[in-house]
């Protein structure tokens, strides 16, 4: 997989949607809610959110990305606006963190954002340092 350094606009996006998943994190609902929050940028600038949204029942709940991307096109945009997608996740006692990080998109959503743009860049952590890939590295051996 073919990484790149993260730009000025790339850690701004990280700054925002670590703010955001700061103030929207909910310990006390569902045993920890919004834990996730995702950000993408567009190709003039904006930048769109979304936070991840637990339910009762699991396979209705919804990860940050798709929240994002959703709002975004709701806005007006086409899929081929977006530019950069990130994902943050709240440091839960769980996961043995300290920290609001830099988290990999789960498998529904490296789908999701390969059909929405798949040259879209994506920030990982790759070997402890968080690195930028295009959306359909994400998912190399993807036949159709």
């Amino acid at each position: 997989m073919e990484t790149t350094q993260l730009t000025s606009n790339d850690e701004n996006l990280i700054d925002q949607i670590t703010k955001t998943n700061e103030a929207t994190v909910d310990l006390d609902f569902f045993d920890g809610a919004h834990i996730v929050a995702a950000g993408i940028r567009m190709t003039d600038g904006s930048v769109y959110e979304g936070v991840s949204l637990p339910t009762a029942v699991g396979r209705a709940s919804s990860c940050g990305e798709p929240v994002a991307i959703g709002s975004a096109i709701a806005d007006g945009y086409s899929h081929d606006d977006i530019v950069t997608c990130a994902a943050v996740s709240y440091p839960m006692p769980a996961h043995d963190e300290d920290e609001t990080r830099i988290i990999p998109p789960c498998g529904t959503c490296r789908e999701m954002l390969v059909d929405y743009n798949e040259e879209m860049r994506v920030i990982v952590p790759v070997e402890g340092e968080n690195r930028v890939v295009e959306a359909d590295e994400l998912l190399p051996t993807r036949t159709w």
